[in-house]
């Protein structure tokens, strides 16, 4: 039988070190650099699709009174104020859905482009902050259920565009390594909603203030 190598892991650091929470979780879940390798693979096929799968997430979003009525309490932030409007006629047309659109764009633009390095953790992190009164916004606080529910559907939507791509026959359909680049995205959103739900956990959220530390400014450890 062979022997069982115990890791031993600072707990008290896995809320409060965004690089010692990633290596962890990259640890445990198994995620290397050939994961991010062939997420960064994968940008050719998704970029073209990030509009389409954007406008997916927000009719989804739109398709519930409990996730919509988040965006509709924000309208007066960003909408024109003369509108009367109620949660039923509320639109995606408005110009408050237009930049969050544009803001999700980026963030799966990112995904499947750049390093996950410091900046990227930071980002991640952010993910979870801004959908929370952590913000510094009250106004804005997403319960996780809704959270959960809006990256299972987004990951669907990923693997059933790479699916697509594989089964198209287009040029390099054919080599286009699909189950490995399935269970990379799968492990790197399970982070993802790792970091998201750091927010909602207690007590240890605060402790980056606490300490004076930056998560842009932690050195990201190799996988």
């Amino acid at each position: 039988m062979a022997t069982i190598i115990v890791h031993n892991i600072d707990e008290s650091r896995l809320d409060a070190d965004l690089a010692y929470r990633f290596k962890y979780l990259c640890d445990f879940i198994g995620i290397s650099e050939d994961d991010i390798k062939l997420i960064h693979g994968s940008a050719s096929v998704l970029g073209p699709k990030v509009e389409g799968l954007v406008d997916a997430v927000y009719d989804k979003l739109f398709s519930f009174s409990c996730t919509k009525k988040v965006f509709f309490r924000e309208r007066e932030k960003y909408d024109d104020p003369s509108q009367t409007v109620t949660l039923d006629t509320y639109d995606l047309n408005k110009p408050q859905i237009g930049m969050r659109k544009s803001s999700l764009k980026r963030f799966i633009v990112r995904l499947v482009t750049k390093p996950y390095d410091g900046a990227m953790l930071d980002e991640l992190d952010r993910m979870g902050r801004i959908h929370t009164p952590h913000s510094g916004r009250t106004s804005i606080n997403v319960e996780l259920i809704h959270m959960q529910a809006l990256l299972a559907f987004l990951q669907d939507a990923v693997l059933a565009e790479l699916y697509t791509f594989h089964q198209s026959g287009e040029e390099g359909s054919k080599e286009f390594d699909f189950s490995g680049t399935v269970r990379a995205f799968c492990k790197v959103l399970a982070v993802l909603g790792q970091f998201i739900s750091k927010w909602y956990e207690k007590p240890r959220i605060t402790k980056f203030s606490q300490r004076g530390l930056s998560p842009s400014s932690l050195s990201v450890p190799s996988l």
